[in-house]
């Protein structure tokens, strides 16, 4: 597989999950010297929301900058736009296809390199749970690199 440009990350609020999903992404496919547009957006219109304190803070931990991200809700245009879709969950995946039928070929699991399973939201969880799910999103993140020739 080559590298699908853009690439859409997606999750429930767009505050956890899908942005440090898409900015993990990101960084790696910059220190390879590959560009690709990466994006994320969330199920959930909740309005324009910064990432909560405790995922900032964790996400830094990975050298992940959050302060700036502002959630932002999925559209219907948005699946067109894309050449690819991560989703966290099946029943992202399943909902997605509700919206857009024709698009649903592009819309994988974020963990279907290795075993498929849904990735839990951290929302409102302490530091140590997302330190649990961010360390899980890298390594599905690297495990991607390879299908895309990296």
């Amino acid at each position: 597989m080559l590298l699908p440009s853009p690439i859409l990350v997606v999750c429930t609020g767009n505050l956890c999950r899908s942005p440090f999903a898409e900015h993990v992404l990101r960084q790696k496919l910059e220190h390879a010297g590959v560009y690709a547009e990466v994006f994320s957006r969330g199920l959930q219109n909740i309005g324009s929301q910064p990432v909560p304190d405790t995922a900032q803070h964790v996400a830094a931990e990975f050298g992940v900058d959050l302060s700036a991200h502002r959630s932002t809700p999925f559209s219907p245009q948005d699946i067109q736009r894309a050449a690819l879709v991560w989703v966290m969950t099946n029943r992202q995946r399943k909902h997605i296809g509700q919206l857009n039928p024709t698009g649903i070929g592009k819309v994988l699991l974020l963990s279907q390199p290795d075993n498929g399973v849904d990735i839990i939201d951290p929302v409102g969880q302490p530091a140590n749970v997302f330190r649990e799910v961010y360390s899980e999103i890298n390594d599905y993140t690297d495990a991607w690199l390879p299908r895309f020739g990296i």
